[in-house]
C-alpha cells in the first residue's frame, strides 16, 4: 500500500512540473517574424490631395484623418511627403540612402529631416527617381533610382525602409516597346513598393524570414 501511494505521489508532483512548465511556455511572449510587405499600384493620381499610408496598420488613411498621426507617408504624383515638419502632426523624417534593400539591416543614427517649406526630406528628381525627359529611351519616363532606399522614423518614431519599385500601373517592364510608345504605356502615378516596418522602436531593420 505504501509504495502505491509514493508512486501515486510521485506521479502528481510529475504532472503538477509539467503543468507548470506548460503554463510558463504559454506565457513567453510570441515573437513574430520581420518581414516585408508589398504596395501594389497604389493611387497617387489626385492633383489636389495625397494619398496618405500607415507603415503600422499596413493600409492608406482616409485624408479625413491627414491632421492626425494615423498616416506616416503620402503620395501625389511624383511627391513624397512624410508625417512631420510642414507635412502634418506628427514627428515622421526620413532619408534616401545608397544601398539594397535586403543588405540595410540597421537604421542609421543619424541623417533624418523633416518636410520643409522649401524642400520634402524625400527629394524626387535625382533623389528616388530618374526624369528621363528625351535624352534617353524611354521618353518622358519616371524610373525609380537602383539602389536608393528611403529610411524613415515614422509618425510614432518607428523606423521602416522602403523601395519605390513602380510608377506605373502593373509595374510594367520598362525595357518593351510597349512602354516606349507614350500611347501604349501603362498610367502612370500608381506606385508600387515594398517596405520593412520595425515596430518595437529599434532600428533593427533585418529580415527574420
Amino acid at each position: 500500500m505504501k509504495r502505491i501511494m509514493r508512486m501515486n505521489a510521485v506521479l502528481l508532483v510529475s504532472l503538477t512540473l509539467l503543468s507548470v512548465s506548460c503554463d510558463e511556455d504559454d506565457a513567453q511572449p510570441k515573437v513574430e517574424p520581420l518581414t516585408a510587405s508589398e504596395v501594389k499600384d497604389l493611387d497617387a493620381t489626385s492633383t489636389s490631395k495625397f494619398t496618405l499610408y500607415s507603415f503600422n496598420s499596413g493600409a492608406v488613411v482616409a485624408n479625413a484623418d491627414s491632421a492626425s498621426a494615423k498616416w506616416d507617408i503620402g503620395f501625389r504624383g511624383t511627391t513624397i511627403i512624410l508625417n512631420g515638419g510642414v507635412s502634418g502632426p506628427g514627428v515622421a523624417s526620413g532619408q534616401i540612402v545608397d544601398g539594397i534593400f535586403d543588405e540595410i539591416v540597421e537604421a542609421p543614427a543619424a541623417g533624418y529631416n523633416q518636410d520643409s517649406n522649401t524642400t520634402k526630406a524625400i527629394v524626387g528628381s535625382g533623389g528616388w527617381y530618374t526624369y528621363t525627359g528625351t535624352a534617353s529611351v524611354p521618353n518622358h519616363a519616371i524610373l525609380p533610382n537602383a539602389g536608393k532606399v528611403l529610411i524613415l522614423k515614422t509618425a510614432e518614431s518607428k523606423y521602416v525602409k522602403v523601395e519605390v519599385i513602380s510608377y506605373y500601373l502593373g509595374n510594367p517592364s520598362t525595357g518593351t516597346a510597349e512602354f516606349a510608345d507614350l500611347a501604349s504605356r501603362p498610367a502612370s502615378r500608381y506606385y508600387t513598393f515594398r517596405y520593412l516596418y520595425q515596430a518595437d522602436g529599434t532600428t533593427n531593420l533585418q529580415a527574420t524570414e
